[in-house]
Parts: C-alpha cells; structure tokens; sequence
C-alpha cells in the first residue's frame, strides 16, 4: 500500500470517527470540496521505460458548524431556470437530489446515477477523454429541439441546469461519429 493510499484511507477513518460522535443534524449539514493531485508512475512499455501522468480528484465534505458564516458562493454558475418560470417560494431542494455528473472519455459516457428526480437537474459534463466532447439530452418519443451542453474541452467541465419532466432521456455527443463510435446513453427521470 502506497503512503498516499494509506493516508487517504486513515483521513477517511478519521472523518467517519468524528461524524459518528457528532449530532446527525451537524453531519448532515457540510460544504463540499473539491480535491486533486497529480499522480507520476513510471511503465516500461514496449521495451522502453515511459513517464505516465494521471490526476486523481475526489471530494471530501467539510463540516459546517451552527456558529460558522455560511460558505462562500460555489465556484459553479449559479442554476438558472427559463425566463418564463418564476421562481417559486419553499423549502430549497437537497443538493444531491438535483445534481447528475456526467464524465465524458473516448467515446462514452459514465453517468453518476442511472435515475433522477423530475425537475430542475443540474448536469455536469466533465470532459476526461482527449478530444473535445459536448452533451445533448432529448426525452423519447419528442421531437423538438435537444437540451444541450456546448462542447467542452479535454480535461474541462461544463455545468448547466435544465427543467426535465418525467421520461426516458436519450443522451449523447453530438460531435462527428462519436455517437456512432457508441458515445450515447439513456437517463431515467422519475
């Protein structure tokens, strides 16, 4: 077990030791953090020895205190919703609920959860492959214009949030043969 392994897992250990004492309502509440590092092996391939450079990104849960200011603003874009739906007062939805990862390589895609909430989802594409990709959404059966995500670059993200009614979505990449290269999936939204 490498060191950096090791001291992953004992952080983990700790962050779950210290949630287990704490009350459930001050666990439950924490703002997300985004985390990177850069990862240096050294392969032999092809009979010669080849430098190979990966990024390993993670996001671990920073408590918030009931006394502590409330985090600063997320680094994504605010969500926004069509200018013909005012917004409507109540209870804010959990963040989790709303949110679908999508993680875009050379020609597919791995969708953080298979099943979403109908309504407003803010759907992140993150581009890991080496060419440029972008995401199109369209429910089955319709046949007006697709949702879309504008092409994002290698090693970018691109966020957008859109209203989605219950259905089965057809997402794919809309880029020259990549959705015949099989870069296309479906959604369920309940």
């Amino acid at each position: 077990m490498s060191k950096a392994t090791a001291a992953l897992l004992g952080a983990l250990l700790l962050l779950l030791l210290s949630a287990v004492g704490a009350p459930s309502t001050a666990a439950a509440e924490c703002s997300w953090q985004r985390h990177s590092k850069r990862v240096v092996k050294h392969v032999r391939r092809h009979g010669r020895l080849r430098k190979v450079v990966r990024y390993k990104r993670w996001w671990s849960c920073e408590p918030v205190s009931a006394t502590a200011p409330a985090p600063s603003a997320d680094p994504l874009p605010a969500p926004t919703l069509p200018p013909s739906e005012p917004l409507a007062p109540g209870p804010d939805p959990e963040p989790e609920a709303n949110r679908l990862a999508v993680k875009s390589l050379e020609y597919y895609f791995v969708l953080s959860r298979a099943q979403v909430k109908a309504g407003a989802l803010t759907v992140e594409l993150n581009n890991q492959g080496e060419d440029p990709h972008n995401l199109n959404l369209q429910r089955e059966g319709d046949a007006g214009e697709p949702l879309e995500i504008a092409e994002t670059d290698s090693l970018q993200r691109n966020v957008a949030t859109f209203d989605l009614p219950a259905g089965t979505y057809r997402l794919w990449c809309s880029l020259p043969e990549h959705e015949e290269r099989g870069m296309h999936t479906t959604l369920v939204v309940e």
